[in-house]
């Protein structure tokens, strides 16, 4: 029950952020230009939760993304393993959908062994005076968003072109666990996904 439902993995086949912000951005704004681009992307979502294998389901904290989960969390993306460069890519794309609402904060060392919690509600004005923590995995983690939302824009977010990361929303079950344990329990669950790792 309660203790299998510790994060929700999003998986890896596309990379994040800049899309995460524009969620809101799309229920925020429904009029708004990008508002048809993202409707179409929608459609393409629905199989993410389906390929769940059972045994990653038993094995792991694993809870697949319901559409109808609603936004928990205030609207952050949390960055791990991710450099200034990348974030600013991605803030750009933020610009383009009218989503600079969305805060980018990035993991630090201090922030590792402190609750996800304590990480997405930290405040980061100046991103390159961050001094970012290094030889994390590459993950993000999504807050403040609806589970549609998240579906909507980790599947369109491939046209950043950034490096694959993996996605994972913050729940009210992983909210006061540290850091560390979510990146190990995310990146198990991700390698029994993919068969470890694989191209």
């Amino acid at each position: 029950t309660s203790s299998s439902s510790s994060y929700t993995y999003l998986g890896s086949s596309s990379r994040i952020f800049g899309l995460v912000t524009s969620s809101l951005l799309w229920t925020k704004s429904k009029s708004h230009h990008t508002n048809t681009k993202l409707k179409k992307q929608k459609l393409c979502v629905r199989n993410s939760a389906q390929e769940i294998p059972k045994t990653l389901e038993e094995d792991s904290k694993f809870v697949p993304l319901d559409p109808q989960d609603p936004r928990f969390g205030p609207p952050v993306l949390l960055l791990l393993g991710l450099q200034l460069h990348e974030a600013q890519k991605i803030q750009e794309l933020l610009k383009e959908l009218d989503g600079e609402f969305m805060e980018i904060v990035f993991c630090t060392d201090d922030m590792i062994k402190r609750s996800l919690w304590e990480a997405v509600t930290t405040k980061q004005p100046d991103l390159k005076r961050v001094k970012i923590a290094e030889s994390l995995p590459r993950i993000c983690f999504l807050s403040g968003l609806t589970g549609e939302e998240m579906m909507m824009f980790i599947d369109a977010f491939p046209e950043t072109g950034l490096e694959p990361v993996v996605f994972a929303a913050m729940v009210p079950n992983s909210a006061d666990k540290p850091i560390f344990e979510l990146t190990e329990e995310i990146m198990g669950d991700h390698e029994l996904l993919t068969g470890s790792s694989s191209s």
